[in-house]
């Protein structure tokens, strides 16, 4: 489990209706046929059915839950499998990510929530950020002064912008 389930796991809930999941590479098949046969429809069936692309979305018809299954075909994605910590998730233990390796995978993201979710981990003070850092060396060390970056951003954000002065309801400024 990844995603904001895991963040909600490990004490940084997000409201989200997806459920993010990611499996080695050849099991991704597998996986897609159970999921088929829990009910879930391919809502993006890209790909061929045996040769599907590296990310399926699923969606169960009866709640309108999306499934993102995130086939891995190597890291960050395969150390989070391999060392994933088992948590109980909607009534069930499953291998979820830790903050760190959720660190690593919001790293090779820019989607706007990404980028959020990779700050708020780090202002939560609850990640080993030292801990991340070294499995990002010995996995993609070139990704490191990306990683510096982004922490130090959300350590120290920009101001916000100032405020517009206030108006009346005529739409002048006020004295």
């Amino acid at each position: 489990v990844i995603g904001a389930t895991a963040l909600a796991v490990r004490g940084l809930p997000r409201m989200t209706r997806y459920l993010d999941l990611t499996v080695h590479a050849e099991d991704q098949v597998r996986a897609l046929k159970a999921f088929q046969g829990a009910g879930l429809r391919m809502a993006v069936p890209l790909g061929d059915p045996e040769d599907p692309d590296p990310m399926v979305v699923l969606v169960d018809a009866a709640t309108a839950v999306e499934v993102d299954l995130l086939a891995a075909a190597g890291d960050p994605e395969a150390t989070v499998i391999r060392e994933a910590v088992p948590a109980q998730v909607f009534g069930t233990r499953a291998p979820v990510a830790t903050l760190e390796h959720l660190l690593l995978l919001y790293l090779y993201s820019n989607q706007p929530r990404h980028i959020g979710d990779f700050a708020s981990i780090v202002q939560s003070g609850k990640a080993d950020l030292a801990h991340a850092e070294q499995k990002l060396r010995d996995m993609h060390p070139e990704m490191l002064p990306d990683f510096r970056r982004r922490v130090k951003q959300a350590l120290h954000p920009p101001p916000a912008p100032p405020r517009p002065a206030s108006r009346n309801r005529a739409g002048r400024p006020r004295s």
